[in-house]
């Protein structure tokens, strides 16, 4: 049913698979329980790298590297076979899936959850920072069949005796090329030699970048398989390529404009720093297009409810980092926006590949200034694929529209003066530092001018909200 092509790379047999007829799942060689699984949501027919995985991961002990842009299904394609070798009996740990972000993490021990349903007895965990992690020691009491790990939670709980390695059958690198890009490669040593020789490694990858190779030799050796799907279509080919052409200090309100003519479409925004999506985010409210922002240094109540109503839909448009932005599993997206570019082509597959999953469409779109719209011929030339202009009509109010005088309901006997009022303004709604002077306090309030124009904005952002152990009060100075 496929033909298997092969070529020598680097120090291993390639085989780059061309696909010809679609198997089943029953075919692949999965168990009644699994097949229950997959039909109880839904899931009736393998992806490609599904196909080819799932049945090499079965009848081989051999090493594997996976690579298949983001939205093909990879965790299946591991995590299917891996349960169906785990025996439910031996309460130890028998396979490490290591993740880069906890959102990823979360999202790899949920669908492992859901796979292994209808397996008696197999019990799977998700261990990453951002949790206290007595948590974790408390949950490991009892060892899991499956932990889903970050390198650093890992490692911690390795280094107090909480886990055990020793029964390891499957260590598995998810999103490896990511890992490779926060810098995780020291602690995936240390992992790695705790773990035992003979310990089956199984490599996910979107993009095959030069420091990948170089792990897969570290780690892996000469016995070691490869599959690639597609090679020659490195990038979802339902994804439609396209770029926003700026003017020079008007960037937000193009993207507005774009967001404005796009009123009932879901999509998420990257930036490449935390401070820029909280800024952005800061920026967009009050538009009739609900966002917000998820970044790092949110804490996990606020990630969960931010993410929660993302996938609940009570918000359109998400705001993100690329850390932040793994592991997020939400279906029908319409386009992913790059407010700024990515540092490279591995990231702008990783990025765009959040949307036109299972088969749809979507946009991926970059936004650059008038003058530099040549960067995307980079892209052009690595991924093989062709930008197209969107044109927009953005307003555009070049004149100060009028200057205000407002008040607030903190003074002195907050401990505020005029300088630190300021910063909390200008901090907590992303105004620019020029749009607020002649701050004046008083002991119980604050006046300030500020352009009119930037109004709506400090008021959907700071008007009503707790600070100061009060509600924050802004109103226009009659």
């Amino acid at each position: 049913m496929y033909i298997a092509h092969h070529y020598v790379f680097y120090t291993h047999t390639v085989k780059i698979y061309l696909y010809t007829i679609q198997m089943t799942f029953s075919e692949l060689g999965l168990n009644k329980e699994l097949l229950q699984s997959l039909a109880e949501n839904n899931i009736s027919k393998p992806t490609e790298i599904q196909e080819k995985a799932i049945p090499f991961i079965l009848n081989s002990r051999t090493n594997l590297v996976a690579v298949a842009q983001t939205g093909t299904g990879k965790t299946a394609a591991f995590g299917l076979p891996i349960l169906q070798q785990i025996n439910p009996a031996l309460q130890q740990t028998q396979v490490l899936v290591l993740v880069p972000t906890r959102e990823l993490g979360q999202q790899v021990a949920k669908d492992v959850f859901v796979f292994s349903r209808y397996i008696v007895r197999i019990h799977t965990e998700a261990v990453f920072g951002g949790k206290k992690i007595e948590e974790n020691i408390k949950k490991l009491e009892v060892p899991r069949h499956v932990l889903v790990a970050t390198p650093g939670r890992l490692l911690d709980l390795v280094s107090r005796k909480i886990v055990d390695l020793s029964y390891l059958k499957f260590l598995v690198l998810d999103e490896a090329d990511e890992m490779l890009n926060m810098g995780f490669e020291p602690d995936i040593d240390k992992i790695v030699g705790v773990c035992k020789p003979n310990v089956r490694k199984l490599l996910f990858t979107s993009t095959l970048p030069s420091g990948i190779k170089q792990i897969v030799r570290k780690y892996m050796g000469d016995a070691v398989e490869e599959i690639r799907i597609k090679p020659q279509e490195y990038i979802n080919r339902n994804i439609e390529h396209q770029y926003i052409a700026y003017q020079y200090g008007y960037k937000l309100e193009y993207l507005k404009a774009f967001l404005l003519s796009h009123p009932k479409d879901r999509g998420i925004i990257f930036c490449r720093t935390q401070a820029a999506a909280k800024l952005l985010g800061q920026q967009l409210k009050g538009l009739s297009i609900l966002t917000d922002s998820l970044y790092g240094d949110l804490n996990q109540y606020d990630r969960t409810k931010v993410m929660a109503a993302f996938k609940e839909r009570r918000i359109q448009v998400l705001i993100a980092t690329d850390v932040a932005a793994r592991g997020i599993d939400v279906q029908d997206l319409n386009f992913v926006l790059h407010y700024h570019l990515p540092d490279n082509e591995a990231q702008y597959v990783n990025r765009s590949g959040r949307t036109a999953r299972a088969g749809k469409k979507g946009d991926s779109i970059c936004m650059l200034q008038e003058d530099e719209v040549y960067h995307k011929d980079d892209f052009e030339d690595a991924l093989r694929i062709k930008f197209a202009p969107i044109k927009l009509n953005p307003v555009i109010n070049k004149e100060i529209t009028e200057i205000i005088t407002l008040t607030i309901n903190v003074g002195t006997r907050h401990e505020q003066d005029a300088d630190s009022i300021k910063t909390f303004l200008i901090t907590n709604s992303g105004v620019k530092d020029e749009a607020i002077q002649h701050v004046l306090v008083y002991r119980a309030h604050a006046t300030f001018e500020m352009d009119s124009r930037y109004k709506d904005q400090l008021m959907h952002n700071i008007h009503h909200t707790k600070h100061f152990h009060q509600k924050i009060i802004i109103e226009k100075k009659s």
